[in-house]
């Protein structure tokens, strides 16, 4: 028998929702911050030679941001509620962590906080992941570049801080 109170799966209209409000939100706040002088601030702090270019960081975060909203969707789809749940909350947390991240760096034009901020992010990163791969593996897969960009994050963020003291 059809259990009446199960909530259908989630459809195309809510990937596509999430798909415009990952990135659209992250891309809105990253106007705003950059209007107030952050990228002449970004501009003027040392950085390791092996940093990318800062268009390479906002394309990869822009996909990132995308590959978090399918992986919501893809928890969103996922059966079991006991696993779904705490993996939705922990990609709904490590979106608000990482979106916090560019006010606390840019908006207060602080590298320790990108650096504090990074080691949070990076830690709740290998958290979601494991939530995630326990309500669906797919979803996992889609979120593991979040993961090691967070890692190579870190690594940059130290650098950076140690050159701006």
């Amino acid at each position: 028998m059809a259990d009446l109170f199960r909530k259908p799966r989630a459809g195309p209209m809510r990937l596509l929702a999430y798909l415009v409000v990952f990135p659209g939100l992250a891309l809105a706040l990253n106007a705003w911050i950059f209007t107030t002088g952050a990228a002449e601030w970004a501009a003027s702090l040392d950085n390791p030679a092996w940093a990318p270019a800062g268009p390479v960081i906002g394309a990869v975060w822009i996909a990132l941001f995308a590959l978090m909203a399918v992986s919501l969707w893809l928890v969103d789809r996922a059966g079991h509620l006991e696993t779904r749940s705490p993996a939705q909350a922990l990609i709904l947390a490590q979106y608000l962590v990482n979106i916090a991240w560019t006010w606390l760096y840019f908006g207060e034009r602080s590298v320790a906080n990108g650096f504090y901020v990074t080691v949070g992010a990076f830690a709740l990163s290998i958290a979601a992941f494991v939530a995630i791969w326990r309500a669906n593996r797919n979803a996992a897969l889609l979120f593991l570049p979040l993961v090691l960009w967070l890692g190579f994050a870190l690594a940059l963020s130290y650098s950076i801080w140690q050159l701006n003291p």
